[in-house]
C-alpha cells in the first residue's frame, strides 16, 4: 500500500485530457533530452545506475490505478529492462529529433510506472543523448527537474534541488486578506476570452514539436537592465513572438492582451519526487499589441509579481491541499473548458551540473505536452550556457512554425538593447572574464587582480 495520498484533480485532469486527444501528439507526455559529450555508455551500467537511485524517487515507483474517485497511487517495483533502453539512430540532429518525435507518441503501458529512459546514439561521433519521458499525471515540470538532478547530479539535501518552492511551508495557512486578494485575482482572470476559437481554423490534436536555443547570458543581460527576472524576459519574448505572428495569421490575438497560463510551482522540499502534480495554473494577461520590446518587458515585469508572491502561493497551496475535493474538481474543470484555455508557458532553471560517469550534460532540451484545446504550450529550461525552449504548437494555427525563431530573435534584441553593465560588477560584460563559460579558477584570478590593483591604488 502506498503512503502517498490519493491523486488530486490536477493529476486526473491530465489523464482526462489525454483521453480526449484524437491524435497521440496531444498526449500528456513530458520530459527532456539530455545532450552529453563522450563515449556511448554501456546499457547495463546505465540500468544499474538508475536502479541504485530509485529509493529517493517515489514518482518512479508508483502507478496511477483506477479512474475518478476510485483512482489511487499504487507502489510498483520498476523493471529496468523495460524502463531503460537503447536505440541507435542515424547521423545528424534531424535523425535524433525524428527518434524523439516517435518516442513521444508511444503509448504508456498499464500497471507500469509511467516513465522511460532511452539512450540514443549514432547522431554525433562523440556523444549521445538520454531521452527521459514521463506522464504529466505522475510528474510535473518541477518533478522532472528533480528526477534529472537525482539521477545525474551530485548527492543533494532535499532543500538543495533546483526546482522547489522555498517560500511556502507544507503546512502554510494563508491570512484572510491574502486569501481574499488572491480569490479576486483568480476570478478576474477566469472570464472566457475565446481568443483561440475559430471557425476557419478549428483547433486539433496534431502538434508541431520544435526547439529554439538562446544564450542564457542574453536573458540575464536583458533582465538586469530592466530590473526584471529572466522569467520576465522569457515571457516578454514569447508574447512578442506570438503577437508578431498573430498580426498576419491570427488577427484576434494581435491587438489585445494575451492570456497566458503559467504553472506556479508549489512543491516543497518535503515532497521531493512525490508522485503527482504540485502546481497551480495561474492566468496572467500579458501586454499584447504592437509595442517596443523594452516597453513590453517593463509592463510584463509589473504584472508578474503575483507569480512570485509567497502570500499568493500560500493561497494556491491551500486551494490545492485543503479545498474539498469536489470543490477543487469544479475549479479545475472550470479552468479547462473551451473558451478559457490559452497559451501555456513555463520556465525552469537547473542549477546543478549534470553528468553520467565522465560524460557531461552539455544542454537540456525540455519537452512539454500540449493537451487538446491548448493552442501553444512552451517550456524553457535554463541550464549552463543555454536556455532551450520547447514549442508544442497546434498545426491548425497557420504559419506558426516560425514562432521559435521569433522568440529567439526577441531574446537577442532585448539583450542587444541593454546598456553595458558597470565595470565594478564582477558579473558585468566589461572588465570581466570573457563569456558565460567563466571557470571558477578564472574568476578567482580576476578577483585577485582587482584586489591587488585596489591595494596599489590605496598606497
Amino acid at each position: 500500500m502506498s503512503r502517498f495520498s490519493d491523486p488530486s484533480p490536477a493529476d486526473l485532469v491530465m489523464v482526462k485530457a489525454e483521453q480526449l486527444a484524437e491524435h497521440p501528439d496531444a498526449n500528456a507526455t513530458v520530459g527532456a533530452v539530455l545532450h552529453l559529450s563522450g563515449a556511448v555508455p554501456d546499457l547495463a551500467g546505465l540500468r544499474e545506475h538508475v536502479a541504485a537511485r530509485l529509493e529517493g524517487l517515489p514518482c518512479l515507483r508508483h502507478v496511477l490505478t483506477g479512474d475518478g474517485p476510485s483512482a489511487r497511487w499504487m507502489s510498483v517495483v520498476p523493471d529496468m529492462a523495460w524502463h531503460v533502453r537503447a536505440q541507435q539512430v542515424g547521423e545528424g540532429p534531424a535523425a535524433l529529433e525524428a527518434a524523439v518525435q516517435l518516442a513521444l507518441r508511444e503509448l504508456w503501458a498499464q500497471e507500469v510506472p509511467a516513465w522511460r529512459m532511452i539512450l540514443l546514439h549514432g547522431h554525433v561521433p562523440d556523444g549521445f543523448a538520454l531521452l527521459y519521458l514521463t506522464h504529466h499525471a505522475v510528474q510535473d515540470g518541477a518533478n522532472v527537474g528533480t528526477v534529472l538532478e537525482a539521477l545525474f547530479g551530485p548527492r543533494l539535501l532535499p532543500e538543495e534541488f533546483s526546482v522547489l518552492t522555498r517560500d511556502v511551508a507544507h503546512t502554510s495557512r494563508p491570512h484572510l486578506h491574502e486569501a481574499a486578494r488572491s480569490t479576486v485575482s483568480l476570478l478576474r482572470h477566469a472570464r472566457r476570452h475565446r481568443l483561440w476559437q475559430s471557425a476557419a481554423h478549428p483547433l486539433s490534436s496534431r502538434r508541431h514539436t520544435l526547439w529554439a536555443h538562446a544564450p542564457s547570458v542574453s536573458l540575464r543581460t536583458a533582465a538586469r537592465a530592466a530590473a526584471a527576472s529572466t522569467n520576465d524576459v522569457y515571457l516578454t519574448a514569447l508574447v512578442h513572438a506570438i503577437t508578431q505572428w498573430a498580426t498576419h495569421a491570427w488577427p484576434r490575438a494581435a491587438g489585445a492582451a494575451l492570456p497566458v497560463m503559467v504553472p506556479v510551482n508549489l512543491r516543497t522540499p518535503d515532497e521531493i519526487a512525490a508522485p503527482g502534480n504540485r502546481l497551480f495554473l495561474t492566468r496572467i494577461d500579458l501586454p499584447g499589441g504592437p509595442m517596443p520590446l523594452n516597453r513590453r518587458l517593463a509592463r510584463t515585469r509589473d504584472l508578474t509579481p503575483v507569480l512570485k508572491s509567497a502570500g499568493h502561493k500560500a493561497v494556491l497551496r491551500a486551494a490545492l491541499t485543503r479545498l474539498p475535493r469536489r470543490l477543487l474538481q469544479l475549479l479545475v474543470d472550470a479552468s479547462t473548458i473551451p473558451g478559457r484555455l490559452t497559451v501555456c508557458a513555463s520556465y525552469l532553471v537547473m542549477r546543478q551540473r549534470l553528468h553520467y560517469d565522465e560524460a557531461e550534460v552539455q544542454r537540456i532540451d525540455p519537452i512539454i505536452c500540449c493537451p487538446p484545446g491548448v493552442p501553444i504550450a512552451v517550456v524553457a529550461t535554463a541550464y549552463g550556457d543555454t536556455t532551450s525552449a520547447c514549442f508544442r504548437i497546434d498545426t491548425a494555427l497557420p504559419d506558426a512554425e516560425d514562432l521559435p525563431e521569433r522568440w529567439r530573435q526577441a531574446v537577442a534584441d532585448l539583450a542587444a538593447a541593454a546598456p553595458p553593465a558597470s565595470g565594478d560588477d564582477p558579473t558585468s560584460a566589461r572588465g570581466t572574464p570573457a563569456g558565460p563559460r567563466t571557470s571558477v579558477r578564472t574568476l578567482i584570478t580576476w578577483l585577485a587582480q582587482r584586489s591587488t590593483a585596489a591595494v596599489a591604488r590605496r598606497r
